[in-house]
């Protein structure tokens, strides 16, 4: 059983950190993450009771919270670079003509794969240093994929220690940009897809998987990191007109999307939980798209993340005071803090 489970006390506030999917704009929450550790003088995974990740937010908890470089976990800055070093590797632009983009994904996963492995190696999820939910989908059994790393520590699903790299891909494998994931373990197979299909923002599911995990818990103060809010507007007077090319480069994002405003309202209303919605209103210059690993795009997306920091400094300090005391002095109340 994990240490945070063990030292557990009903009156102590539980932390936790749900950190959204969004491609390449998680350089937004890695650098937004890499300022709160800093103000912190703490790693994250000593901070927080559970952390929660969806896609590439999926990727960054696995990289802050289990021991994915061997003798211990990654910084969040570490992860700002891998963005910046290795996006365009993984979104690598091709040519490809509307026939194939409706028959094929858009990208291959090999890029991706090399660049998890030489990453996270043979990093095993066992190795979480903190409680760890990564969300997926099965396509086949037609239902949410919870990885749990809580789970495999209390050997009630030992047989299920996974590699990082594989739940990495499988959190990550967008639907119409990377093919599903397959995964084999204890006799089963599992063919998973990106998260953000059913929870682009794990926050819902980390708040109830740490009622599920804490069972005493009184007081909670869940940090919310998301990717940039999108500034995509479609006028009916254009949507009424597509069809399936239309639609297909524009209805996983929106879906995505949808379903993250869904758990902040409902976050919103949970008076034992005080939420912190860490969030930029506008990308700004920087693209929407998931996949823009463009140089001027990494760059912007940079740019948004540090004009964000900066506005946002007066929440910052008041979220790191109340995780550095553990009481919950400064997180009393209730509300949507943005």
């Amino acid at each position: 059983m994990s240490e945070a489970v063990q030292n557990f006390t009903g009156e102590k506030t539980m932390k936790i950190l749900s950190i959204d999917g969004g491609g390449i704009r998680g350089i937004i929450p890695a650098m937004i993450l890499a300022e709160i550790e800093k103000r912190l003088g703490e790693q994250l995974h000593r901070v927080f009771d559970l952390i929660a990740g969806t896609s590439t937010g999926g990727i960054i908890t696995l990289a802050v919270g289990a021991r994915s470089k061997g003798d211990g976990p990654y910084r969040p800055g570490e992860l700002a670079d891998m963005y910046v070093e290795n996006g365009p590797e993984i979104f690598h632009k091709n040519v490809m003509t509307p026939l194939r983009m409706l028959l094929r994904p858009k990208y291959s996963a090999e890029p991706l794969e090399r660049v998890l492995e030489e990453f996270f190696a043979e990093t095993m999820f066992s190795t979480a240093l903190t409680p760890l939910l990564i969300s997926s989908y099965d396509i086949e059994a037609e239902r949410p994929f919870f990885f749990k790393s809580h789970k495999i520590l209390e050997r009630k699903e030992s047989e299920y220690d996974w590699r990082v790299r594989e739940i990495a891909r499988a959190t990550s494998a967008a639907p119409t940009y990377f093919p599903p994931a397959r995964l084999e373990k204890a006799g089963r197979a599992y063919a998973l897809v990106d998260g953000g299909v059913c929870v682009n923002n794990p926050a819902m599911a980390a708040f109830a998987e740490a009622c599920r995990l804490y069972r005493q818990a009184k007081h909670f103060v869940l940090v919310s990191a998301g990717t940039g809010d999108r500034a995509d507007h479609y006028p009916y007077h254009k949507a009424r007109k597509w069809g399936l090319l239309g639609w297909a480069c524009k209805i996983v994002p929106v879906f995505m999307d949808s379903v993250s405003e869904a758990a902040d309202y409902e976050l919103d209303s949970i008076p034992a939980c005080k939420f912190y919605r860490l969030q930029p209103p506008s990308l700004g210059p920087a693209s929407n798209d998931i996949d823009d690993a463009s140089i001027s795009n990494l760059d912007n997306l940079q740019k948004v993340a540090r004009k964000y920091i900066e506005s946002a400094g007066g929440k910052l300090d008041e979220i790191c005071d109340g995780l550095k005391t553990g009481r919950g002095s400064t997180l009393t109340g209730t509300g949507l803090q943005r």
